[in-house]
């Protein structure tokens, strides 16, 4: 044992050395492991950062491509991969990698090709497609590195792919069903409502940027038993089709808000499930209707999907309406406005001012020609204009040429039914206008014309016989200023004297006036003034528009039998008795008693005889033209210049300032009537009296198709497929006082709502703001914020005789209101006679339209290179309102009313304005004045319809809603709904409006701004036969100068894990 514990010793330490080694061991490994999970786990924190650091560029990128298309409509290439430039600033982050290319690459044109849009709320409609790739590679100061990819399409929308799309709140509330197809957006809010009984049927897609409304109308009037019917909605694609296999009632309590809505909405989120069911994700919106229908909320929470889609340029200074506005002074036309501008799309310009400064060229440039019958201008139309004239005509004396003289007035022009005896006061002309005592002149030499001021006095003239050459024995007396051969025709002293005045005895002055300018546009995008040959076709028409275009032989039924060329007409005949006659002839003086003296009868006692009612230069002539001979011109102007109207219609929207709440006393009745009011009397407002310039349509095809003329076939069809027509008359108008002082297209007749006057009394002060709607008073419809009424100035300084006074002159009326009322809304204070006053005379404020007319199928320009189905179309865009009269693109013998195929002649064609109205084929101007029918300018019964038919893309413009007033009718203070977006003026009871096109509301109308009312002055509803035209659902149907919305979908991100090398 002694020898065992000798062999013992060290054992402890070696076990302890071994201990110690293990635990340095176990010590070492840990260490390992922990230094090695930290710069795992480092790493891991990096590349996490990198991740997110990339995917924060590729959110920045897609912000910054968003917001590129927002400011440019059409950004450049480079300007697109210029964003790659724009790196965010993360502390630590380098990028290896950031980009944005454009699919076409960064040099050379950037490529957009019509394609469908594969992701987001709009999936389905076609667009011109940018695809757009975005690439960001983030470091980090470790080494890590994350690249991640995006693909994007900027598209580029078609507003006319929608059946119905709205920048403001939308309603439907129509009496009887409403049908119509095509995909229905609105940028506010939806009310869709029907009478009860009724059903409103949608069949495609509905998106709702803010909400859908289900508890009241835009009014704010409850539904009721009113409007309580059946509202379907599609649960799957054609759903509601032919026998609605999938189509489902919205229930009323089924509003993606439970009351009011507004912005932000006056109630909260409709969130309840199951009933009623709640809009959300998982219930009514996304599960019952497959997303078929679904809201924004205004890009807050509880919305279903829906985008806001936007002009290029609009924001919170740019607003819609300035895609139809002149461009101002020094704007670029590549600019983000100036590429939208439809100014700037135009191939052709029809631009009317009171000054000629205000147009291309200025007033030293000849194209820009003065409306009127002066001298001393280049070119000088003192004499006339050399125009076309109807076949069959004796040829004119040798060396002369027939003309046409611009309409003139004079107060010693009788009117032959009322003029008796030797002298009399005209009631045709009686008074010549009231001076413009305004600062800024109408024009640079002030308007209209004047010439002489003597007294007025109409002098019928004795017959031919023996007489006395004192005059002395004549009963009655011997007027002055009559020929020296007695008895000749046309039976009274003529008022024209020496050109350019007029006799001594009358005053003369001109009823059109302002300057026009038309130009053109070739291929190589430089424009070219042809004003002088568009007068020189023509522009005065019979009394009634014309239906069918000139050229034919013999001429067609309908077409202009005054200048069969014409395609701008501004006047039409001064039919004085309103019996359509037109008497050129007229009956001479008669001797009645004689008295002989020194073996000499003399003609002591005699009658004057009828003056003609258009008189003829000489008996037996024409009294539609003069004669001009340049080598021997005549000591004075042609009498065939009185024998001329303007082009003067009532509108009762315009004029009328309430709809039958209120007795009589109180026409477009839409505009001159402040309420749909009736009157037992021709009466009517100065708001309401609209003078038009009425383009022909089909001659403007002829003439584009180098039939008449001599430039039409070098206008450009090319850049737009077809071809944009650009019209602005600013005649009348007003600098904006609260604009710079300058023109800015407005008409300054905003004080229009009045709601705390039943008779519409105008106030001077902007309108309440109402709940949910407090950015703007809902008779801002420019939005400026201030309440422009500076336009009733200048209104019915041609017009005389209220119903308190023969002589009174309107303007004077209306200035003396306090403030400006130009509704004449005081007892007497309405004009007198509308079918006297307002259509003979000047219209002098910025109350001027365009009238398109002659427009049925086959009358609308195409392109003159193409065939079926590429032809292409024509657009129309207005800063003026629009009236459509009859047929247009279409009638009653067109194919695509029964569904089948587009007939020969058929074009893609849109009208873009202020505010449209349509006429039937049955509307005469004179019958909106009192004429042809009751003298009751406020009674529809006058203006009776017939069955039209529209196919057009309208684009327009209505006014905003306001809280229904107490004494108002239950829609009074909406805008009319879509069933009433286009604008009426007849009584189309039991008749059919066919209309087949898109409606789009784009901005609130500024020229036209009466209220909607109904339906006792301004319409009676017609049936209506509306429906989508499936023509503009592909790119090749669509319209030339289509606006197009912008919108930038993602189609999702990936992260790269391929090496990169650089």
């Amino acid at each position: 044992m002694k020898s065992m514990r000798h062999h013992s010793p060290g054992f402890t330490l070696i076990a302890s050395l071994l201990l110690l080694l293990l635990l340095s061991g176990i010590a070492i490994g840990l260490m390992m492991m922990v230094n090695t999970e930290s710069r795992v786990g480092g790493t891991d924190l990096q590349n996490n950062a990198a991740y997110h650091a990339a995917e924060g560029g590729i959110e920045n990128m897609s912000a910054n491509l968003a917001a590129t298309f927002q400011n440019a409509q059409s950004p450049t290439a480079s300007q697109i991969c210029n964003l790659g430039t724009l790196q965010p600033s993360m502390p630590g982050v380098t990028w290896k990698d950031y980009s944005v290319t454009p699919a076409s690459g960064c040099s050379g044109p950037l490529t957009a090709k019509f394609g469908q849009i594969t992701a987001g709320p709009n999936q389905g409609l076609w667009a011109q497609i940018i695809p757009v790739t975005m690439l960001a590679t983030a470091a980090e100061p470790g080494g890590q590195e994350v690249s991640m990819t995006r693909q994007a399409q900027v598209a580029l929308i078609p507003v006319f792919q929608f059946g119905v799309f709205s920048e403001n709140d939308l309603s439907f509330f129509s009496g009887p069903d409403f049908d119509f197809a095509g995909r229905v957006h609105t940028n506010q809010d939806l009310y869709p409502f029907v009478g009860p009984g009724s059903t409103l049927t949608f069949h495609d897609k509905v998106s709702v940027y803010g909400n859908v409304v289900r508890a009241n109308l835009a009014n704010g009037f409850p539904p009721g038993t009113q409007y309580n019917g059946t509202v379907q909605i599609p649960t799957q694609p054609a759903g509601c089709d032919g026998a609605k296999p999938h189509c489902r009632a919205l229930g009323l309590s089924e509003g993606s808000v439970t009351g009011a809505g507004g912005i932000p909405p006056q109630s909260g989120q409709n969130t309840s499930t199951p009933s009623p069911q709640g809009w959300n994700t998982v219930s009514l919106s996304s599960s019952y209707y497959n997303g078929d229908i679904i809201d924004g909320n205004y890009g807050n929470a509880g919305g279903t999907g829906a985008k806001k889609l936007s002009l290029p340029f609009v924001s919170g200074t740019l607003f819609p309406y300035e895609i139809i506005r002149r461009p101002q002074t020094g704007e670029s036309a590549t600019s983000s406005l100036g590429a939208s501008r439809e100014y700037n799309l135009a191939q052709i310009h029809v631009l009317l001012s009171d000054d000629p400064a205000e147009l291309p060229g200025g007033a030293a440039d000849a194209n820009n020609v003065r409306l009127a019958n002066v001298g001393g201008a280049t070119p000088s139309n003192q004499f006339g204009i050399a125009t076309s004239v109807p076949a069959g005509l004796p040829a004119p004396p040798a060396g002369s040429s027939y003309v046409t003289y611009f309409a003139a007035a004079s107060n010693a022009v009788p009117l032959p039914s009322t003029c008796a005896g030797t002298a009399c006061t005209s009631s045709d002309w009686a008074n010549a206008p009231a001076p413009w005592t305004g600062a800024t002149l109408l024009q640079p030499a002030g308007a209209p014309i004047y010439a002489n001021n003597g007294t007025p006095a109409i002098s019928l003239c004795p017959p031919a016989a023996v007489f006395d050459a004192t005059k002395v024995l004549y009963s009655p007396a011997f007027p002055a200023n009559c020929p020296a051969t007695l008895g000749t025709y046309p039976y009274y002293a003529l008022p024209n004297g020496a050109a350019p005045s007029n006799s001594a005895s009358s005053n003369n002055w001109n009823l059109i006036d302002g300057y026009l300018r038309v130009e053109y546009k070739d291929a190589a995008g430089n424009w070219h003034p042809v004003t002088m040959e568009w007068l020189q076709l023509g522009f005065a028409r019979d009394l009634t528009s014309p239906t069918a275009p000139g050229g034919s032989s013999p001429a067609a039924a309908g077409s202009n039998d005054v200048n069969p060329d014409a395609i701008l007409l501004l006047q039409e005949p001064a039919d004085r008795n309103v019996d359509g006659a037109l008497n050129s002839t007229g009956t001479p003086p008669a001797c009645t008693a004689t008295k002989t003296v020194s073996g000499k009868a003399y003609c002591q006692t005699w009658t004057g005889g009828v003056a003609p009612e258009v008189a003829a230069d000489a008996a037996g002539g024409n009294w539609r033209f003069g004669t001009y001979n340049a080598g021997a011109p005549p000591a004075a102007q042609s009498i065939t210049q009185y024998n001329w109207y303007p082009i003067n219609f009532y509108d009762a929207r315009e004029g009328e300032a309430r709809d039958n709440w209120y007795p009589i006393n109180f026409y477009d009745a839409r505009e001159g009537e402040a309420r749909d009011n009736t009157v037992a009397d021709n009466s009517c407002t100065v708001n309401g009296v609209m003078n038009a310039v009425e383009i022909d349509v089909g001659n403007l095809k002829r003439w584009l198709k180098g039939s008449i003329g001599t430039n039409g076939g070098n206008v450009d069809y090319l850049t737009q497929n077809g071809y944009v027509l650009y019209f602005s008359d600013r005649r009348g108008m007003l600098p904006n006082p609260n604009k710079a002082n300058t023109k800015s297209g407005d008409s300054g007749l905003e004080d229009v709502i009045n709601s705390a006057s039943a008779a519409g009394t105008p106030n001077a002060l902007l309108e309440p703001k109402s709940a949910g709607h407090t950015a703007y008073s809902p008779e801002d419809v420019n939005q400026n914020g201030v309440l422009d009424n500076f336009g009733a100035a200048n209104l019915g300084l041609g017009f005389y005789g209220t119903q308190a006074s023969p002589t009174q002159n309107l303007n004077a009326v209306i200035v003396a209101a306090a403030p400006d009322d130009p509704y004449g809304t005081a007892a007497g204070n309405r004009i007198a006679s509308c079918s006297t006053t307002a259509r003979k005379n000047w219209v002098s404020g910025a109350r001027h339209a365009l009238k398109l007319v002659d427009g049925s199928l086959g009358n609308v320009p195409l392109r003159t290179d193409a065939a079926a189905p590429n032809t292409g179309g024509f657009t129309v865009a207005s800063e003026n309102p629009v009236y459509i009269q009859g047929d247009y693109n279409s009638n009653s013998t067109d194919t695509a009313w029964g569904g089948g195929a587009d007939k020969a002649g058929h074009a893609a064609t849109a009208i873009i304005a202020d505010a449209v109205t349509v006429l039937s084929n049955s509307w005469d101007d004179r019958k909106s004045l009192g004429i042809g029918g009751t003298s009751t300018v406020t009674n529809p019964a006058n203006r009776v319809a017939t069955n039209t038919y529209y196919r057009v893309a309208i684009a327009g413009g209505k006014n905003m809603t306001f809280p229904k007033p107490g004494w108002g009718a239950q829609d009074m203070g909406t805008d009319g709904g879509v069933h009433n977006f286009l604008r009426y003026l007849e009584n189309w009871g039991g008749q059919t409006l066919n209309y087949k096109g898109s409606l789009v509301n784009l901005f609130y109308a500024t020229y036209n701004t009466g209220i909607y009312k109904c339906c006792t002055t301004v319409y009676s509803p017609p049936t209506r036969n509306y429906s989508f035209d499936s023509d503009f659902a592909l790119p090749a149907g669509l319209p030339p100068g289509t606006p197009l919305f912008r919108d930038v979908d993602s189609l999702g991100y990936r992260q790269l894990f391929t090496a990169r090398t650089y």
